[in-house]
């Protein structure tokens, strides 16, 4: 790309720096902070509970949240300064900078109705691109997925987040655990009886002091033993999943570069 395309290009690999910075910064900590927990009897010795420790570093989820914040508007100006230098292919400077953006709509009649006005001033044949690279022109198909899995979607979303409401919230989720736990009762008759057993294993956040196993027994259990070992993800809550950060990123900036690259005929 030439001169116009200057600020793109600076964005990006801006973001691809903090993207790979931020994951080797969750990496060390995670490598660091290895999963512990205390076994604990319920009431009466019926059944007992399994303790997330303290970690031994407190993770820096707020200094986390701010870099995908700068991350990820990077990457969205990035897109939008696209879209400028589009425009100026056209006429330099454009006449309305102020309308020029480039658009992210997961429906048809919302874009023609308030994202085609946003590249206007654009070359006809670039505009019709960004209107091929929208996120509703997936069909649903095995090979091109629907709208809302669009990376550019997933990368609006964080934007906005980040710009309009709390900052996004960063979580500790669980992975990699193996728990390999023994209870010992009293007598055969009484482990005949809390066969299968009553569990519940903790799949959300991590946070010390959360109960990552609950055995209930209808009868008093004489000990329990065994290990429990894992790691944590660093991950951020987008709509009902959770999204582990580092990989996220690093995806984001690559497909966001691949959007970009589609616009290098162009200049």
């Amino acid at each position: 790309m030439n001169e116009l395309c200057r600020s793109v290009e600076m964005k990006l690999a801006r973001a691809e720096s903090q993207a790979r910075s931020l994951s080797d910064s969750v990496l060390t900590w995670v490598t660091n902070n290895p999963l512990t927990a205390e076994s604990r009897l319920r009431d009466g010795r019926f059944g007992f509970q399994l303790i997330l420790n303290e970690y031994r570093e407190p993770p820096p989820l707020d200094t986390w949240g701010l870099a995908i914040g700068e991350c990820v508007h990077n990457l969205r100006s990035a897109l939008d300064n696209l879209a400028y230098a589009l425009a100026r292919l056209e006429c330099d400077p454009p006449a309305f900078p102020g309308r020029i953006a480039f658009p992210i709509f997961t429906d048809k009649a919302s874009y023609e109705a308030n994202g085609r006005r946003c590249i206007s001033q654009l070359p006809q044949a670039s505009a019709d691109l960004v209107e091929r690279l929208q996120p509703f022109q997936r069909d649903g198909s095995p090979e091109f997925g629907i709208a809302a899995n669009d990376p550019l979607v997933l990368l609006q979303w964080l934007n906005n987040a980040d710009k309009h409401r709390v900052p996004s919230v960063v979580l500790i989720a669980p992975t990699e655990l193996t728990h390999n736990m023994a209870v010992k009762f009293y007598s055969d008759e009484d482990a005949s009886a809390n066969v299968p057993p009553d569990t519940t294993v903790w799949a959300g956040p991590l946070e010390a002091g959360v109960t990552l196993i609950e055995l209930r027994t209808t009868c008093p259990i004489e000990s329990v033993s065994g290990q429990y070992e894992g790691y944590a993800r660093v991950a951020i809550q987008y709509e009902d999943r959770l999204e582990p950060i580092g990989p996220m990123l690093v995806a984001l900036h690559k497909y966001t570069a691949l959007v970009v690259s589609q616009f290098n005929v162009y200049f």
